[in-house]
């Protein structure tokens, strides 16, 4: 039988290097937790000392904004010319008006009520590709589409027809983002309106011409978000 002393000085060599390894692993646990929260200062340190970049500043100025309303099951829609031309506005207004505005875009507006109908087809006129033709999208809701609803039954600068470009003009101003978090949207000013594939087919052709309203007014009240 092992005596109590034997068994103790076999236990014993283990129990040391055991806790030897033990202590060093807190070791080294302990060093990487300072590294960490060292880097972690530094970091923080580095981000408070580098100058705050407003990631809006390239939108401040005056947007050209397309609207496109269209539909799949839009007979005048449909016809490949119609198609082709309405594919290619963004690419079209950009090539154009890209220097003179600060931004250029064009929202594609399907009235189909199956949401899933309305994205291929304005893929479609995308050439399979929805930001070939498209920097915004809204899909659904027929003449209840809130687009619509905005230039149609709210503001009254738009006739309730399919196809058609509405075209307007907005002043933003981002110079406040980085210190209130604000950006200031004043009222859109028609710029033009085509009704109806020859109106659009036409515009398309006489190279997307712009004509203000007479009244040149906004016709909705400057908001900030």
């Amino acid at each position: 039988m092992a005596t109590f002393r034997s068994v103790l000085n076999r236990v014993l060599p283990w129990s040391v290097l055991i806790g030897s390894v033990a202590a060093t692993y807190v070791v080294v646990s302990t060093l990487r937790v300072e590294r960490s929260s060292r880097a972690r200062a530094a970091g923080a340190q580095a981000d408070s000392t580098r100058p705050r970049v407003n990631p809006f500043a390239s939108a401040n100025g005056t947007h050209l904004i397309a609207f496109l309303i269209t539909a799949s099951d839009c007979g005048w829609s449909n016809q490949p010319r119609t198609m082709a031309a309405i594919g290619d506005i963004r690419q079209a207004m950009r090539s154009a008006y890209g220097s003179s505005y600060a931004k250029v875009s064009v929202v594609g507006i399907a009235l189909d009520d199956d949401l899933d109908t309305g994205l291929r087809f304005l893929a479609k006129l995308g050439k399979g590709r929805l930001d070939w033709s498209f920097d915004q999208v809204a899909v659904g809701g027929s003449w209840l589409n809130e687009e619509v609803v905005r230039f149609v039954w709210r503001e009254g600068v738009a006739r309730a027809a399919s196809p058609q470009v509405i075209v307007v003009e907005r002043a933003v101003d981002t110079k406040s983002y980085l210190s209130m978090s604000t950006i200031g949207v004043q009222g859109d000013r028609l710029i033009a309106n085509l009704v109806g594939s020859e109106q659009i087919l036409q515009w398309v052709a006489a190279g997307l011409t712009l004509n203000p309203s007479p009244k040149g007014d906004s016709f909705s009240r400057a908001a900030s978000h």
